[in-house]
């Protein structure tokens, strides 16, 4: 999903269409993946959380 419709991801701040966030389901709980959309071909995984971790802001 994210190779192919990152756009689709929850953005991280309303004003920045290119932060976003993928929730990744893993058992009971999962991860959040942040990344960045560079260009169309590019994405930056910045950091990978548990859900339960704090916030990586």
């Amino acid at each position: 999903m994210l190779e192919s419709f990152p756009y689709t991801c929850r953005k991280v701040v309303p004003d920045n269409a290119y932060l976003r966030e993928l929730v990744v389901s893993f058992g009971d709980t999962g991860y959040v993946a942040l990344f960045e959309i560079e260009d169309e071909l590019t994405i930056n995984i910045l950091a990978v959380r548990h859900q339960r971790e704090d916030d990586y802001h």
